[in-house]
């Protein structure tokens, strides 16, 4: 313990030192010069000459800067620190040592603070862009839309702020001292402050790229006129961006450059969710009508940020509206959402919003396409010969529509203690309930049938799945002064998923069953975190942040297969403390480099894990900019997938421990940016180096005795790739084009002996095309994706033992890990919408065509070895599908 103390003290010396160094080297060169100076009443360029000639200094001054101003002061055996401050006292001016030694006398320096916020709510809007304007002064606001920019030469000024999805604004301004907090209020006016220009931007830009690498954001107030099934959907939209794979129609999650969906810290106001689907994951499980801002860190994440390997998705919910009530609702084809927002005394908000599918009493057409494809009743192909005796059976598939709800609920109290005080208390509760039950009709078994021969049986599926998130946070933030900000969070974060999935025969009388077999799967994750963040704008050039994290997490796991076996059992908890420390450094005008380090520990593995990390930003000219970013990064709960090429993959989460060793990746990216005023084109390239990657697999299992632990087998992976953009930010026609090429591969033995071999998630090459087109109150919005087709492993085939009892035996010889690829992936979304609105309300139609041109596109494919013959069936995702959405609010 004493050496990690030592080493951070270390740490913190080093970043720290650089900007000490700037102002203390100052003030002891000027300190040790002594004057005595007297000055009654005359011209400053005067008393300053008088100052020169008496310290044979070089000071220099511009003759307009101090034209007009007097000078009267006293200085006996002072420092000459002290004299030109008490010179310069009357004037609005202050000095600076430049190199060679020379005394310059400028502006003074003043901190310009405030808040960022939406007009007629009075909610804050974080991480906007805060610009002095015609300098390179800036900065972004914090998640609470504080910002302060130090050292802003005194006098007139104009500040431009802009914020993704608003029209930003550009305020003239005189700065003093002692000024109060200027409120900053996007669509609308400056509350306090002169008059305000707005700038004419139409048709506000969906997606935005940060100048920080591999860092962008979406608004989720623009991401409504976007083509969506059934609903808005936030995860959905991120995966139209280059980099995050954006063609799985089974899952929400994102697979951000070769990793998982796992890897990916999802945090909703400092909660971690640790599962962002709704219905069998077409759609996530986050309202957009609850969420203000999206922030996506594609990798090489700063030091505040730990615990994952791939990827940060920060989500900011809305807090409500300080100023008026509102109201609003919205319905679509698959559910019903409502959100209501309440001022407290004008100082505070509470916000109510939930959303609820009536999928349970009333089946749509939409809902019964979308089941259909989740649920593997979209197959094409029925009968690839297999090996065994017996005639041939015609497959036929009986289902049964299932009983299925989603819902979720977000609420948020915000109220301003004081000034300088906040506190945000949040909930959010998401819940999928569902019953898959399908009626198989008859197939023959051969596997337990004395004869050998095959037997037509009537079987039925069970598959019964709950799942869920439940998480509450309350955070206080102080501004302690113009440079120093705090806040501390407290989190709980609880996921629970229960599964139980068999299969039932019977013979020609239904009632009598002769074969049944059935397995379940318990997860439960629990976390509380708690979190203290510091930001200290400790000079001009220097953003200091440091923190701690402290949490406890615990994961329970039950897993039996085929009723009788106990595949996995495991009730664990482990304890980590975080520590981090990062500097971001203005070098010189065109060049800023971030330096971080995070240190944990984790109590499992009795170890603390040093993950340092840094990034810059050199401009080279105007609107072209050089960008990249190094980091080591681990991550200690991991979703763990259970291979099983017959029934799909099952997945479950276990923490890190002696065994199961903290997954590690190294991150390594480099990119260039052109910007202009309508155009953006963005390069990066990427390679991370991936240790500790983990496979569950029954395939090498010896014998039912075989321990849960000798089923887990690790290894290493390397994900690279190079990702383009190129992007029309504003106008009536805006959207961008992306292209990724990349590769992830894995080798853990003994998959493919030892031998390299595609990840589940490696895609090749994807394309992705986003369009929006704005004519009066009428949007019209179109997206096309395509990707190579996806790696999967296949049984090659099936035999037979007999056994002593006369009984046989059938067993599979599975293929090379992901030996086989299927067809390319493509498709094309369209939708139209239009606004409509009166003085009480403001109302959003939408009419969207998911998979437009209707390609049958290839989810997985299926196989029923215990059929005679063998079945292979693909099973397609959701065809063409059209929605019509309505949302309304009230003014």
């Amino acid at each position: 313990m004493h050496k990690t103390c030592s080493t951070l003290f270390l740490l913190l010396f080093i970043f720290v030192a650089p900007s000490l160094a700037d102002t203390n080297g100052e003030k002891a060169g000027l300190d040790s010069i002594r004057v005595n100076f007297e000055a009654k009443d005359i011209p400053l360029r005067e008393a300053l000459q008088k100052l020169i000639a008496q310290t044979h200094l070089e000071i220099v001054y511009n003759d307009a800067l101090v034209n007009g101003f007097n000078a009267s002061c006293v200085c006996n055996n002072v420092s000459l620190r002290q004299a030109l401050e008490e010179l310069l006292k009357p004037a609005p001016l202050t000095f600076e040592i430049v190199e060679g030694g020379q005394i310059v006398i400028v502006k003074r320096r003043v901190n310009l603070k405030g808040y960022v916020k939406a007009a007629g709510a009075g909610e804050t809007l974080p991480y906007a862009n805060v610009l002095i304007k015609n300098t390179s002064q800036g900065t972004l606001s914090n998640v609470n839309g504080y910002f302060v920019l130090v050292n802003v030469p005194a006098g007139l000024c104009t500040l431009r702020v802009s914020y993704i999805g608003y029209e930003p604004v550009e305020l003239p301004m005189r700065l003093t001292d002692g000024k109060d907090p200027v409120i900053v209020s996007l669509k609308s006016q400056i509350l306090r402050g002169e008059a305000v220009t707005v700038t004419a931007e139409k048709n506000f830009q969906t997606m935005q790229v940060a100048e920080e690498p591999a860092q962008v954001r979406i608004s989720p107030q623009q991401i409504s006129t976007l083509p969506s099934v059934g609903e808005v959907d936030i995860f959905r939209s991120l995966q139209l961006l280059p980099g995050i794979s954006g063609v799985n129609d089974g899952s929400s999650g994102l697979y951000v450059r070769g990793g998982t969906p796992d890897q990916n810290l999802v945090l909703f106001d400092g909660m971690t969710i640790y599962h962002v689907d709704h219905f069998f994951g077409f759609i996530s499980a986050f309202n957009t009508e609850a969420v203000k801002d999206v922030r996506v860190f594609k990798g090489g994440f700063p030091a505040k940020f730990g615990g994952r390997t791939s990827s940060i998705v920060e989500l900011t919910g809305k807090s409500g509206s300080f100023d008026h009530f509102q109201a609003g609702g919205s319905a679509n084809l698959l559910s019903g959402g409502a959100i209501v927002q309440a001022p407290i005394s004008g100082r505070g908000a509470l916000l109510l919003s939930m959303r609820r599918s009536y999928t349970d009493f009333i089946k749509s057409g939409l809902y019964e396409k979308i089941y259909d494809s989740l649920t593997g009743q979209n197959k094409s192909g029925g009968g690839a010969s297999g090996r065994g005796s017996g005639e041939s059976q015609t497959f036929q598939a009986l289902t049964a529509t299932p009983i299925f709800y989603y819902y979720d609920l977000n609420s948020k109290l915000t109220y301003l203690l004081s000034g300088r005080d906040r506190l945000a208390l949040s909930f959010y509760n998401g819940r999928d309930n569902l019953d898959q039950a399908q009626d198989l009709g008859n197939v023959a078994f051969r596997r337990g049938n004395p004869e050998g021969g095959p037997a037509p049986t009537r079987a039925a599926t069970e598959n019964l799945t709950l799942w869920g998130n439940t998480g509450a946070s309350g955070n206080w933030s102080r501004v302690w002064s113009d440079r120093f900000y705090s806040s501390l969070l407290a989190a709980y974060s609880n996921y629970s998923s229960e599964s139980r999935r068999g299969l039932n025969a019977a013979g020609d009388n239904q009632n009598t069953l002769f074969r049944a077999f059935s397995s379940s799967e318990d997860n439960d994750v629990r976390d509380v975190t708690l979190r203290f963040d510091n930001e200290w704008q400790l000079h001009k050039s220097h953003r200091l942040e440091f923190g701690a994290w402290l949490s406890r997490t615990n994961v329970t796991v039950r897993f039996t297969a085929n009723d009788t076996i106990n595949m996995l059992g495991l009730d664990d908890e482990a304890s980590q403390a975080a520590f981090y420390l990062q500097n971001k450094w203005q070098v010189f005008h065109s060049l800023e480099l971030t330096l971080g380090m995070r240190a944990t520990n984790y109590a499992p593995t009795k170890t603390t894990y040093y993950e340092p990390r840094t990034s810059f930003r050199l401009n080279l000219r105007k609107g072209l900019s050089l960008k990249g970013a190094w980091g080591e990064y681990r991550q200690f709960v991991n979703r763990i997938t259970n291979e099983n090429v017959l029934e799909g993959n099952r997945d479950f989460w276990l923490l890190a421990d002696e065994q199961l060793k903290p997954s590690f990746a190294e991150h390594k990216i480099l990119g260039a940016t052109y910007e202009n005023q309508d155009y953006i084109f963005d390069v990066e390239a990427y390679h991370k180096d991936l240790d500790g990657v983990a496979e569950f697999s029954q395939r090498f299992r010896r014998s039912p005795e075989d321990k849960p632990e000798a089923l887990f087998f690790l290894g290493t992976g390397v994900a690279k790739g190079i990702e383009f953009l190129a992007q029309k930010k504003f106008g009536k026609l805006n959207g961008w084009a992306g292209y990724t090429l990349a590769k992830v591969q894995y080798r853990i033995s003994p998959f493919n002996n030892g031998e390299p071999y595609p990840a589940n998630q490696d895609r090749r090459h994807e394309i992705k095309l986003v369009s929006n087109y704005r004519l009066g109150k009428w949007n019209l919005a179109a997206t096309w994706v395509f990707a190579s087709g996806a790696p999967y492993t296949a049984p090659e085939n099936q035999y037979t033992v007999k056994l002593l009892d006369g009984s046989t035996r059938s067993y599979i010889h599975v293929g090379d890990k992901n030996a086989n690829r299927l067809p390319a992936y493509h498709r094309m979304d369209v939708s139209l919408s239009r606004q409509f609105s009166s003085d009480w309300l403001d109302l959003n139609l939408g009419i969207s065509a998911f998979n437009l041109y209707d390609h049958k596109n290839v989810w997985y494919r299926e196989y029923l070895p215990d059929t005679n013959p063998v079945i292979v069936r693909e099973v397609t995702t959701q065809g063409f599908v059209p929605t019509v959405t309505l949302q309304v609010n009230l003014k």
